[in-house]
């Protein structure tokens, strides 16, 4: 039986407010998806330690893609969803079940930082591109599974589905993006746009995103699975257990220079904020700064997931010169994750970074 809600809160206006005025760039949602893939793989796996769910096998995120009717999947096997979940938590705009379980799980310093989306809206990105979207879910140790379907129009039902594993995969009905300003020719279901994508906002995810792909021998072409990012956040590694090679094609993918730096600067703060940091000093000045271009070179990641480049608060402007990434899970940013706000934190690590630099 298939019941209909509404969404709570005022949700037709919210939700219209949700996908037009809140992001800026519709590439976005597949982010916001992955990274909510992400997080329910984590909580599964922290649920398994504690005997609460059964673990699985190998985890791991997939993309599905289906060029004729234009449907985009992302799917995952992680903790998944029971009905009571999926009303409250995709049901109840901006209520972040990622949150609730930061909550329960306060004591937990490993399980905070590994978690993603804070304020329980990436899911309403998925409308900016689709006309349709439905969400198949099962929740760890549960025997039923539950489909949840919605067109953005302030409604939606749950019903009772099939599903053989543990997990949640999100499908899209993709709207037709060749006559919309800016996304002109733009295809969601290109194996080349969705390399591109996850390539710039999740390579650095830690579980495998996977996908099929085509490739071509002798002239004929056969589908394959391969997994399209690289889970290598050398940041987060220990020094000693990266290879210069490793570091030197990383700074490349930061600065497209294709010369070696000059010197790199590794750090790892913790206190009132914790941060990571790699950080490069080019060989040659960065043609931005001899063309007089405000850049910063400075990534920003949230979690490994990549938010911003050129995040300016993070650096002061004498050394809009060099090139790298700092990570932290600290930093406030707006609802969409797109812009970082001033805040005494991100001065911290500004500050934190400058006497890194004054050190080394």
């Amino acid at each position: 039986m298939t019941e209909k809600y509404s969404f709570q809160t005022e949700a037709k206006e919210l939700l219209e407010m949700m996908i037009y005025s809140v992001y800026s760039n519709k590439d976005i949602f597949l982010r916001e998806l992955i990274s909510n893939a992400s997080d329910a793989l984590d909580k599964r796996r922290v649920a398994a330690l504690k005997n609460e769910v059964p673990p699985q096998e190998k985890a791991e995120i997939r993309i599905e893609r289906d060029k004729e009717k234009r449907i985009l999947s992302i799917s995952d096997n992680g903790i998944g969803m029971n009905k009571d979940e999926l009303v409250s938590y995709l049901g109840t705009i901006a209520k972040s079940g990622t949150r609730e379980f930061i909550e329960k799980a306060k004591n937990s310093r490993e399980m905070q930082e590994a978690l993603i989306g804070q304020f329980g809206v990436g899911f309403y990105s998925s409308f900016m591109v689709a006309d349709h979207v439905e969400v198949v879910t099962k929740r760890a140790g549960d025997s039923s599974a539950w489909r949840f379907e919605s067109s953005g129009d302030g409604t939606y039902a749950i019903e009772e589905a099939e599903r053989d594993d543990a997990g949640t995969t999100v499908t899209l009905h993709l709207r037709d993006m060749s006559k919309e300003e800016g996304h002109e020719g733009k295809d969601y279901t290109d194996e080349w746009t969705l390399r591109e994508i996850v390539r710039k906002y999740s390579d650095f995810v830690s579980y495998p995103i996977i996908m099929k792909i085509t490739k071509w021998e002798n002239d004929k072409s056969a589908e394959t699975e391969e997994t399209i990012n690289s889970q290598k956040a050398i940041w987060s590694r220990p020094e000693s257990e990266v290879a210069d090679e490793e570091y030197d094609e990383f700074y490349r993918h930061v600065s497209r220079d294709w010369q070696k730096p000059l010197a790199r600067l590794c750090f790892n703060a913790e206190g009132t904020v914790n941060f990571k940091g790699l950080i490069f000093i080019p060989s040659a000045a960065p043609f931005s700064m001899i063309m007089g271009e405000k850049d910063s070179g400075i990534h920003l990641y949230i979690k490994r997931v990549f938010i911003m480049e050129d995040a300016e608060q993070l650096i002061p402007r004498y050394l809009r010169f060099v090139r790298g990434v700092i990570d932290s899970e600290d930093l406030p940013l707006n609802l969409s994750r797109e812009i970082l706000q001033d805040d005494p934190r991100a001065r911290v690590i500004k500050r934190g970074t400058v006497r890194k630099f004054s050190r080394s």
